[in-house]
């Protein structure tokens, strides 16, 4: 999360007429290069809050230990890869081919994790 942050700050520096020009490679405030930044800044922010939710309540879920360890490691690669591939996309758009493994993984986690849930209430 605090990597998310700080993407802001850096963002921030040339939102606005800022003290800093855009960089080039990001285009205007609607390119998509930009947007593919700005998502990848909050994918930081918002993925790391996911993750710490997750981790609270993955004692609680009702799933083997393997599934627990599955769903842990599938969403801290889509936390740490997401908005890096976000990024990256927003640098190169052949990095966006990239993208689905990371986005899949966050899925994995969340939908083991409503498994479990699920789970946990009918007990």
């Amino acid at each position: 999360m605090a990597v998310g942050v700080g993407t802001g700050l850096v963002m921030g520096m040339w939102s606005f007429d800022g003290p800093m020009p855009v960089p080039e490679w990001l285009g205007a405030y609607d390119a998509v290069s930009r947007r593919l930044v700005r998502l990848g800044h909050i994918a930081f922010l918002g993925l790391g809050s996911l993750d710490v939710l997750l981790a609270r309540e993955l004692p609680r879920l009702t799933i083997s230990p393997a599934m627990k360890r599955l769903c842990s490691r599938a969403m801290i690669f889509g936390n740490v890869f997401l908005p890096l591939v976000l990024v990256g996309a927003g640098a190169s758009h052949a990095v966006k081919y990239a993208l689905p493994l990371p986005a899949t993984a966050v899925f994995v986690a969340l939908v083991l994790a409503a498994w479990g849930a699920w789970n946990a209430a009918d007990d």
